[in-house]
């Protein structure tokens, strides 16, 4: 059984615990996060997307129980500084989303634990992007990043549609629910004007380093591949629209057999789905593949000009996309 230690417990994190529960080989044993653990009972019962998490959740001092299990409830700034070696961690998610880079996830391993993942891209050059089917075995490593919802929605589109009939160049755009990095009421956003204005009222184009971040998984299409998002006032459901040049004729109908022969392999049958039905966002919610792509909304033109788009679960998908590939460590 792998024993993991989750640090911050935000939308990924809380997830991440959700999803573990699930998983007999996994077990989570302890939480770090900077918020009172009455705080983290309470958004871990009660959620706004996804309604009450029906199991018990009980405090204990400094212990969660969760269910039958007992988990210790950290409030640690310093990752270096946390039990991990004590508590024998074998995997720590790092989903504050604070210490992406390879010098801070590093803290993680100098205080015990054998493996870190972070749950966000990261800059670093020596820090492998994993994307599970895509490229897992890259994961063999004492840290790696899992990148983003994003990029793990179009990753598995983006390599079975290389390897079976050639991308040119593709650019992508994601139409995204809306995430903590942006504000609730207009103003000053740090990041990119318009992610400060508010959230649950407007669409607001903003870049995204998901199709960069996919190069780092598949770099023999650095270079070829960029891309924008849309955020969109919904709190949780995107979908990706991913346009490009093919290296040799084909077809739509071709184009979908294809996705839906891979969907069936034992490389991708947990990761993507394909769907004939006139799917919305909420139809999405919660569901654990990394893609799932709409069939009817395939275009190609001219024979060369391909577009496929792909529903995602920003936070549930991505999440069980992370889980898969701490299972395949």
């Amino acid at each position: 059984m792998k024993r993991i230690a989750i640090n911050g417990f935000g939308r990924i994190g809380r997830a991440a615990l959700k999803v573990i529960m699930e998983i007999p080989e996994l077990e989570v044993v302890a939480i770090n996060d900077l918020m009172s653990i009455d705080n983290a009972a309470y958004l871990l019962r009660y959620d706004s997307v996804y309604g009450r998490y029906a199991t018990d959740i009980q405090i204990d001092g400094e212990y969660l129980h969760v269910r039958d299990k007992k988990i210790l409830f950290l409030s640690q700034k310093d990752p270096a500084q946390l039990p991990w070696k004590k508590l024998e961690i074998d995997v720590a998610i790092e989903s504050t989303g604070f210490f992406t880079n390879r010098e801070d996830a590093d803290k993680h391993i100098t205080a015990g634990a054998k493996t870190v993942v972070i749950s966000g891209p990261t800059k670093s050059k020596n820090t492998p992007t994993v994307l599970h089917g895509v490229n897992t075995e890259d994961g063999k490593v004492a840290v790696f990043s899992c990148a983003s919802c994003t990029t793990n929605n179009i990753g598995p589109i983006i390599e079975i549609i290389d390897r079976r009939i050639g991308i040119k160049k593709a650019i992508l755009n994601t139409v995204h629910a809306y995430t903590a990095s942006q504000t609730l009421v207009d103003a000053p956003s740090k990041r990119e004007p318009r992610m400060g204005r508010a959230a649950a009222v407007n669409l607001a184009p903003a870049s995204t380093g998901a199709a960069i971040a996919t190069t780092k998984a598949l770099p023999r299409l650095e270079g070829r591949f960029d891309g924008v998002a849309i955020r969109t006032p919904v709190p949780v459901g995107s979908i990706s629209d991913i346009t490009f040049v093919a290296a040799r004729n084909t077809s739509a109908e071709e184009i979908n057999t294809i996705l839906s022969e891979e969907s069936k392999s034992s490389r991708y049958k947990l990761v993507l789905a394909v769907s004939n039905e006139p799917l919305v966002s909420s139809d999405i919610v919660q569901s654990p593949f990394a893609a799932i792509v709409d069939l009817e909304m395939t275009r190609v033109v001219d024979g060369d000009l391909v577009k496929v788009m792909a529903w995602y679960d920003n936070e549930w998908g991505f999440t069980n996309q992370m889980i898969r590939q701490i299972q395949a460590l």
